[in-house]
């Protein structure tokens, strides 16, 4: 891999988090101010996350300019592998059956995000 994929990927992954981590500061205060329940949207998160990762795999596609679903997959796969670090090293939660479909999942949105920002944000569509 040359600099400019690990550039590409890099920006991917540092707007995934940051997106992760406003959404995650907004629903805490959501829970903290208002009568917001946690037990009736556990999806939410999960949906947070794939729409970043797919947001990161747009950017990181539209960096490289090439390749998108590989610069997708890859911030996805680095994403994912951050992910499931922290949570065995952080939480001490060994992986099961749901990480590693979220991690799957992970990858699928990040490639697509990929596809679509090469498409999207390339420059290539001048009429």
């Amino acid at each position: 891999m040359t600099r400019h994929w690990l550039a590409a990927i890099a920006y991917g992954m540092v707007a995934s988090l940051l997106i992760i981590l406003a959404a995650a500061l907004l629903l805490a205060s959501l829970l903290r101010f208002t009568s917001f329940s946690e037990s009736g949207n556990s999806f939410l998160p999960i949906v947070i996350s794939m729409v970043a990762l797919f947001i990161g795999g747009a950017i990181a596609g539209s960096k490289l300019k090439q390749r998108g679903f590989l610069a997708g997959g890859l911030t996805g796969l680095f994403f994912g592998l951050f992910s499931l670090c922290f949570q065995y090293l952080g939480l001490n939660q060994s992986p099961g059956m749901m990480p590693l479909l979220f991690f799957l999942t992970n990858i699928v949105a990040a490639a697509l995000g990929g596809i679509a920002g090469v498409n999207l944000f390339s420059g290539k569509h001048r009429y």
